[in-house]
């Protein structure tokens, strides 16, 4: 195995472990009022949190499928993310369901990525989209959900 391939495989265990430790934070709140904290006096909520979530595996796994047929990657929408986050209503959308939907979009991503050729440089470096290639993808993934992850205990702390 070549040290970029361990390298990404470190950052696959890392997003595994990330949505184990957002599932099992969120699913185990008791205190429904938890919900309806924002993280800051505007920030969001953890049902925004989820659903941008949500959001961004799927795009990062339709970017990922294009990438690796060697097509050009579907763009943004050119909405802020704050945009889109309220735009869906996350707010005002259950936690928990906004919470499987993430993880089952998740796990179609990091599935699809761990089935890609782990030795095969010129997929993972192959540059599209500004130079943003599925290297960059994978560590900002698991780097998005970490930092997420921590807006989320931040919330529960209050």
């Amino acid at each position: 195995m070549s040290q970029m391939a361990r390298y990404r495989s470190w950052q696959l265990m890392a997003i595994e472990k990330n949505m184990l430790n957002i599932e099992h934070i969120v699913s185990t709140i008791d205190d429904a009022a938890i919900f309806d904290k924002r993280d800051g006096g505007d920030g969001w909520t953890i049902s925004e949190v989820l659903g941008h979530l949500g959001d961004t595996d799927s795009y990062f796994l339709a970017r990922a499928r294009a990438l690796a047929a060697g097509e050009d990657p579907p763009g943004g929408s050119g909405r802020s993310v704050d945009e889109r986050v309220k735009e869906a209503g996350y707010a005002e959308q259950d936690a928990l369901d906004l919470l499987q939907r993430w993880l089952g979009v998740s796990a179609d991503y990091h599935e699809f990525l761990a089935s890609l050729p782990e030795d095969d440089e010129e997929l993972w470096a192959r540059p599209a989209g500004g130079g943003f290639t599925l290297n960059d993808q994978l560590v900002l993934s698991a780097y998005h959900d970490l930092d997420h992850l921590h807006q989320i205990v931040k919330i529960i702390r209050g």
